[in-house]
């Protein structure tokens, strides 16, 4: 009898012990705090921040005695990532926190009240300071206030097939002014059937973004950055007018057109990784670098592709360019808890911190090609080595001192697309049936795309 009541005993104090660590791992499975995280639809920049998220998580970094699991996908683009976050928006299945917001699109989301003013904060003041962006910071206001956490920017500039540029005339630089692509032009049209021809090159410029207006996006890369070197750095609009410099913009328009038939306006996303280079030049991604050291590509006027500025109406022009610069935002909505508000601040507190910031901007280098929006690029010594190892990364620090970012305008979608619908790209549309330097004067598309843009922005 004693033997079974010792058994019952046993039995019992083991379901009990069962049932404690059962009511345990409930218990810590109600106490994890998951916040969703949206990166770039890119590749590179998913694999940095999931290599960072992974060691977050493994932390066990607590929030109101919960801990924060941050959880990663690459935003969708339906059919630009912008879009996606808008009807994320209007569905209630934003994120708590993304990357990938420009200054533009930022100011759209301050006015529909849907991110969270960070100037106040302490942790954002900590991210300046560690960061050293006490003078860069100023550029990203929005109506008076601080919204996004800048996270990179990519000065844009040409990325040239070095081999070809050796034949057209530019064996020991890039080309860099207007006269140099009027030599450019004029060589690959004498040599087009012979020499060109034999190296498999159809064309001079890949460009089909030209196209299509509704890509308003790309007005950046291919308006934007030329219209900032023909400007001289002037602005496009500046509050609720449109500032934008006709003469500047009808040089752009018209140096666009220039290169007639010899622009290839369907797409080709391989084009230089491919043996034989079918194209002289192309809209640098500098996000890129990464898939053309892996294809086995080498950099530099003597290897396969090199990088150079926009170009300028004339020797000495400063060659202002294009900054296509995004940083993290914070959301409001309704199914964003203010946990996970806060768990959203507690992880990229843990990113940028004191410790660990340089480390990561390094890894964010190294991962994406992108250099780190921060003061002391170029002296920081975990940056500085690196940069010093790499000519390629020299050669696109140079560009951001003079890099401008995207209009701070809540319409910056429609302002841009207006652009290239009955201007730009219908211009570039009919130039490219031609032969090159044919281009017609591009007065009345500059005239029409401007009277657009003070429409659909409601500008001065």
């Amino acid at each position: 009898m004693k033997k079974i009541l010792v058994w019952v005993m046993a039995l019992a104090i083991l379901g009990s012990i069962v049932f404690a660590a059962g009511s345990s791992e409930s218990s810590t499975a109600k106490k994890t705090l998951k916040v969703d995280f949206w990166t770039a639809p890119n590749q590179g920049q998913y694999n940095f921040w999931d290599a960072i998220i992974k060691q977050f998580n493994a932390e066990n970094v607590q929030v109101d005695g919960k801990i924060v699991q941050i959880i990663a996908q690459m935003m969708p683009e339906t059919p630009s990532s912008e879009a996606g976050i808008q009807n994320a928006l209007a569905t209630n299945t934003v994120p708590a926190i993304s990357t990938n917001i420009n200054r533009g699109f930022a100011t759209t989301l301050v006015q529909s009240g849907r991110i969270y003013d960070l100037q106040d904060d302490q942790f954002f003041k900590d991210i300046v300071k560690a960061r050293n962006m006490e003078t860069i910071i100023p550029g990203w206001k929005i109506e008076g206030k601080q919204y996004v956490i800048p996270i990179y920017a990519n000065a844009m500039g040409y990325h040239w097939n070095a081999k070809a540029l050796k034949v057209l005339g530019f064996s020991n630089r890039v080309p860099t002014t207007i006269d140099d692509i009027r030599t450019l032009i004029t060589n690959f049209e004498r040599l087009k059937d012979t020499t060109m021809k034999d190296m498999g090159i159809s064309h001079i410029f890949l460009r089909s973004e030209l196209g299509r207006p509704e890509l308003w996006w790309n007005r950046w890369f291919d308006f934007e950055m030329q219209y900032n070197a023909f400007s001289q750095g002037k602005s496009i609009v500046a509050g609720d007018s449109l500032t934008m410099d006709f003469q500047a913009s009808k040089q752009v328009f018209e140096f666009l057109g220039m290169f007639g038939d010899t622009i290839q306006m369907a797409e080709d996303p391989t084009a230089f990784e491919k043996e034989m280079v079918p194209y002289v030049v192309m809209i640098t991604a500098p996000w890129d670098v990464a898939k053309y050291d892996a294809s086995g590509m080498q950099y530099g006027i003597d290897g396969d592709y090199v990088y150079g500025p926009p170009i300028v109406l004339k020797k000495g022009d400063i060659p202002y360019t294009f900054a296509d610069a995004k940083g993290i935002v914070f959301y409001k909505s309704g199914n964003v808890t203010e946990e996970m508000h806060k768990g959203a601040v507690a992880f990229v507190s843990w990113v940028y911190s004191q410790q660990r910031n340089a480390q990561t901007d390094l890894d964010w280098f190294k991962t994406t090609g992108m250099l780190p929006m921060r003061g002391d690029t170029t002296t920081n010594p975990k940056l500085s080595e690196y940069i010093a190892e790499k000519q390629i990364l020299k050669d696109q620090a140079k560009l951001i001192p003079n890099s401008i970012p995207a209009m701070a305008h809540g319409s910056i979608s429609e302002i841009l697309t207006a652009m290239g619908e009955n201007g730009l790209c219908a211009y570039i549309l009919r130039t490219s049936a031609l032969k090159p330097f044919s281009a017609p004067d591009a007065t009345s598309y500059v005239e029409k795309a401007m009277g657009d843009m003070k429409t659909v922005g409601f500008l001065k």
